[in-house]
């Protein structure tokens, strides 16, 4: 948990939940940036993803009373903000737009890189987001939490409410697809398999 002016997460919701304000926006700021990554990564789209968080913390507000201190904070907020961008890819079909904006800011560039190399990897992360784009949304949620945010398999269990099995299914035909679609883009042989 963090810990801000000597107070850790639990004792600042108990607080927002009592009315005071002070203590959200301390929230508020402590995770928008978090809640912002998690949904451009999902939504590829900088306007949309801000109003998606902007949306989770109105929403956050609304059910802080329902947070129990047992569940990691952190885990709470991933899942409503999956939940949110589900609903909007489902809603506004965000999948068949292109996801070409912005996506410059979500990679990370050595410095000791060269321009070649450099512009590479800006080109395999736009056809990889690009790919990702195109699949369903819980293969999609699925990758995003498991291989761009990194989490445990049980982290991803926990956020998307399934199973073990079932996210390990997900991600495996997410990386197959995803597999494919970049050795057609960079012409390579089909022996290699498919797992990551």
């Amino acid at each position: 948990m963090f810990q801000s002016d000597g107070r850790n997460t639990w004792e600042i919701i108990q607080q927002a939940t009592g009315g005071d304000t002070r203590a959200f926006r301390m929230l508020v700021v402590t995770h928008q940036t978090f809640a912002f990554r998690v949904a451009f990564r999902m939504i590829a789209d900088e306007q949309d993803a801000e109003d998606i968080v902007q949306e989770v913390f109105i929403k956050l507000w609304s059910n802080l009373k329902k947070y129990r201190p047992e569940n990691r904070f952190t885990t709470w907020l991933y899942r409503m903000v999956v939940n949110q961008c589900l609903d909007f890819m489902k809603s506004r079909k965000v999948q068949q737009r292109s996801r070409n904006k912005n996506l410059d800011e979500m990679i990370n560039h050595p410095t000791t890189i060269s321009p070649d190399e450099e512009l590479q990897n800006r080109e395999l992360m736009k056809i990889v987001h690009q790919a990702a784009a195109s699949l369903p949304p819980q293969q999609h949620a699925v990758f995003v939490l498991r291989d761009l945010e990194a989490l445990s398999v049980d982290e991803v269990c926990e956020i998307l409410s399934m199973s073990s099995g079932a996210v390990k299914s997900n991600l495996y035909h997410a990386r197959k697809t995803l597999s494919e679609r970049l050795k057609s883009v960079y012409q390579i042989p089909d022996n290699k398999s498919y797992e990551v």
